[in-house]
């Protein structure tokens, strides 16, 4: 009897030993379902992170614009991944220039394509002191890259590509700044611009 006993709780032990591997494993297999995927030209992205805005980007100084445009190049990233383009609207609103990429990007995706590649990169974001050009206006040299990029139909066929530029390009860009936070006015490519002494 005392050695059924003890080999009932043997059982019961290996029993919770097996349930909590179980368990592990399923957890393991939650978090890798959910790692971002990059798109590829077989397959859309998957599982993007929200871009996050932060506190500088309440400041109405240098470094506020600067915290600004990091994000919206990081909105426009989002976009371009998934073409849910709300993030980049909602700080570009009165960007003429923004608000067409922000829809060539959604008709891609409204069509059943996505695009693989051509994430933006600002470099670096060197504000245009005393150049506002109107109330709250603040301008800056932003030395810029982007990845190269394909874009896709709803089969899979590539509709353009767009090689990488390894001698990138500059923007000027100009954001406004009202209500305790920036908003881009404009995004100019402009290759003669040198960063400010």
């Amino acid at each position: 009897m005392k050695k059924l006993l003890m080999s009932g709780a043997a059982m019961t032990v290996a029993a919770v030993a097996l349930v909590g591997c179980g368990s592990e494993a399923g957890s393991d297999k939650a978090a890798v379902s959910n790692k971002p995927v990059a798109a590829t030209t077989e397959a859309p992205a998957q599982n993007v992170r929200t871009p996050e805005k932060n506190d500088r980007m309440a400041e109405d100084t240098a470094q506020g614009l600067a915290s600004f445009t990091y994000y919206y190049f990081d909105a426009k990233n989002y976009a371009i991944q998934t073409g849910d383009a709300d993030l980049m609207r909602e700080v570009s609103a009165d960007c003429a220039s923004c608000m067409a990429e922000a829809d060539a990007i959604e008709a891609v995706y409204a069509d059943g394509g996505w695009i693989a590649g051509g994430q933006p990169k600002a470099l670096n974001v060197v504000a245009l002191e005393e150049a506002k050009g109107g109330e709250g206006n603040l301008s800056a040299v932003v030395p810029y890259m982007e990845d190269a990029r394909t874009t896709l139909d709803k089969d899979g066929k590539t509709v353009e590509t767009k090689e990488w530029d390894s001698d990138g390009t500059t923007l000027t860009v100009t954001a406004n700044y009202a209500d305790g936070g920036w908003a881009m006015v404009s995004v100019d490519e402009t290759p003669d611009a040198g960063l400010p002494e």
